[in-house]
């Protein structure tokens, strides 16, 4: 059987069917793929679509008795990675030169509408990067999680850039204070980076999940 290629092709042959069914007093049932070209063009793209070019900026925020906004925390919707999150987890990048263990990743802009605190530090109403730093296998040092205080170029500008998972630390970042941190693991997988606010009190938490990792760290507003 040849394969049929045009669409007047297609209905000749659904036409012949049809007569010789009605010759021969039988039922004829005529099975036909039509393949569309354009359509697997198109599902061929998707496939290759880089879904870290998709991120986009997601915004939480929590107010605080009369504070609205006390506390607000901006982020992209990084799609979830295993197997980099695993380099920054243990410090140890072997495929990509150590460009993931050993760069910083500034993974959220925190904005404190009151003062607040964290460590132990006072942090002053404004902008913060909140910074993940990889574990360092030579130091020993585990992985950090940061605060480090920037002036946006703009006013209620970011640092945060969509569909660009490799953001920069902001040059005149200044941590004002760090912790080493350890995200648990086993949660329900989510697909992409989600932080979620909530408050009891003064008391602010925030939630990082990304994949089956979770961190909840918590502020205490003055």
């Amino acid at each position: 059987m040849k394969m049929l290629k045009t669409p007047r092709a297609l209905t000749r042959l659904a036409a012949f069917a049809f007569a010789a069914g009605l010759l021969i007093g039988g039922a004829v049932t005529l099975f036909v793929v039509v393949r569309d070209a354009s359509a697997q063009e198109a599902m061929a793209q998707d496939t290759k679509v880089d879904k870290r070019k998709l991120t986009t900026i997601k915004t939480t925020s929590v107010d605080v008795g009369e504070t609205k906004q006390a506390v607000e925390v901006r982020y992209l919707d990084l799609p979830w990675g295993k197997a980099t999150f695993g380099y920054i987890e243990t410090g140890v990048d072997p495929r990509n030169g150590q460009y993931y263990a050993k760069r910083t990743w500034p993974i959220a802009h925190l904005r404190l509408a009151v003062p607040a605190k964290f460590q132990d530090k006072t942090l002053a109403p404004g902008d913060y990067a909140v910074i993940i730093t990889p574990k360092n296998p030579e130091t020993k040092a585990g992985m950090k999680l940061s605060l480090a205080s920037f002036k946006p170029a703009e006013a209620n500008g970011t640092f945060l850039v969509p569909g660009n998972v490799f953001v920069e630390t902001p040059k005149d970042a200044s941590v004002v204070a760090e912790k080493e941190i350890a995200f648990g693991e086993g949660a329900p997988v989510v697909e992409q980076l989600s932080i979620s606010t909530g408050s009891e009190g003064k008391t602010v938490s925030i939630k990082i999940h990304y994949g089956d990792r979770t961190l909840t760290e918590k502020l205490t507003l003055q």
